[in-house]
């Protein structure tokens, strides 16, 4: 039996997810490599796959993903038509050091010297106050708490997570007409919605005249990334 020493180019690794940016990425950002269109922030609390312990846990500090092709999280820059990366002479650094044979040195960096939002929106840049307070205002709820508790969940702890989503999307409506952001510079800006964190735990979300209305299905996606 051969044991593998190189990248077959069989793209699964792209297709699982982009990756996370780290320090050594900035360049790539600040040479216009990567646009923050093309980024998508899990905050701090949001459920994510932990490559080192192999399980959904809340992420512990914020991080920049390069975000998904459409609903999946297959990295964006990847051609599925020729199982290659599109910028493969600018690819991050997660991208640089991952051998799918070799894991031990991607496991190494997961979690370490991550970019955060903060570090590439510059100081006079007026998104920046809108970004810190947007995150004091709407802090990631405690969602393994909730996940745990799921259909158990009480009428009164479903009305708060719905104002709270209710007032997270009309935060981000006020800054998107400010700034004129697109979604995926909201997405950038201020993560994902409350109410989507919340729908692969069980919930369900319906627009009504009067905004976001919560409810419970029972049915769990397994959407977290």
């Amino acid at each position: 039996m051969t044991h593998q020493n190189e990248c077959k180019r069989c793209g699964t690794c792209c297709e699982k997810g982009g990756p996370a940016l780290h320090t050594q990425d900035l360049p790539l950002i600040e040479n216009g490599f990567l646009s923050f269109e093309k980024l998508i922030t899990i905050r701090k609390g949001e459920l994510a796959h932990d490559p080192v312990s192999n399980s959904i846990e809340p992420v512990k500090t914020e991080l920049l993903k390069i975000s998904g092709i459409k609903d999946s999280w297959a990295c964006i820059f990847y051609d599925k038509t020729r199982n290659g990366c599109t910028i493969y002479d600018h690819r991050p650094l997660a991208c640089k050091i991952l051998k799918c044979w070799d894991t031990d040195e991607i496991l190494e960096l997961a979690g370490k010297d991550l970019l955060s939002r903060l570090d590439i929106v510059k100081e006079d840049n007026p998104l920046r106050e809108r970004i810190i307070e947007h995150e004091e205002l709407f802090p990631c709820p405690d969602l393994k708490s909730i996940s745990r508790t799921g259909s158990r969940s009480s009428k009164k702890t479903i009305k708060k997570l719905e104002r709270i989503s209710n007032k997270d999307l009309a935060y981000r409506i006020r800054a998107i007409d400010e700034f004129n952001l697109s979604v995926s510079q909201e997405l950038f800006c201020f993560g994902r919605p409350l109410f989507q964190l919340l729908t692969p735990l069980g919930f369900t979300t319906r627009e009504t005249s009067s905004g976001i209305k919560l409810g419970f299905s029972h049915v769990r996606s397994s959407s977290s990334k």
